[in-house]
């Protein structure tokens, strides 16, 4: 190699490394994010018809650990469940579940909503009646959107499939399963 090329060579090297300066050799990899709710607190339920053609819903505020990329607390406020079902062969669930995970100096706000084809809503009877008695989701295909705001840093939006379940029975005893949410593979910190 004669002097002029090795120079070159050299300085593209330099180059290369100051631009590269700062930049991880591999990204983290995702995980999933589990908020199980520890309380929960019913602002309003309604239920109406039949547990093979009737509607039901919920809203509520859950609280509790985070576990997962960003391990800490979490709080479902002003959230809502919705599950109608107009004939025997159709459940409709809808979800509307905002959520904040509070993790050192990193907050995450987003929702959790249910696409069509609303899969995942069943009605709950009362016990040894036909009665509809409250809603019940066990949604494997729900979606998330979420901000990621680490202190000092730009914010991160980020969006996935989620999983949640929530039972609420309103008839002849309120009984409640507690609302637990799985946001699948999030960008780790």
């Amino acid at each position: 190699m004669h002097a002029p090329t090795k120079i070159a060579v050299a300085l593209t090297a330099m180059s290369i490394a100051a631009a590269s300066e700062g930049i991880s050799p591999a990204g983290a990899q995702a995980q999933n994010e589990a908020l199980q709710a520890s309380a929960t607190t019913i602002s309003s339920g309604s239920w109406s018809g039949w547990c093979f053609r009737g509607a039901a819903s919920a809203t509520f505020t859950s609280t509790g650990p985070a576990t997962g990329p960003y391990p800490g607390t979490f709080t479902e406020t002003n959230a809502n469940l919705s599950v109608s079902r107009p004939s025997l062969a159709s459940n409709r669930l809808t979800l509307s579940v905002p959520f904040t995970v509070i993790s050192g100096t990193t907050t995450i706000t987003g929702s959790i909503t249910n696409p069509p084809p609303y899969s995942g809503g069943s009605l709950l009877c009362w016990s040894g009646s036909f009665f509809d008695g409250g809603p019940n989701a066990a949604a494997g295909a729900a979606t998330y959107t979420a901000t990621i705001q680490t202190e000092g840093q730009p914010a991160e939006t980020t969006s996935g499939t989620a999983q949640f379940s929530a039972s609420f029975r309103f008839q002849p005893i309120l009984q409640v399963s507690m609302p637990t949410a799985t946001l699948l593979n999030v960008p780790s910190p």
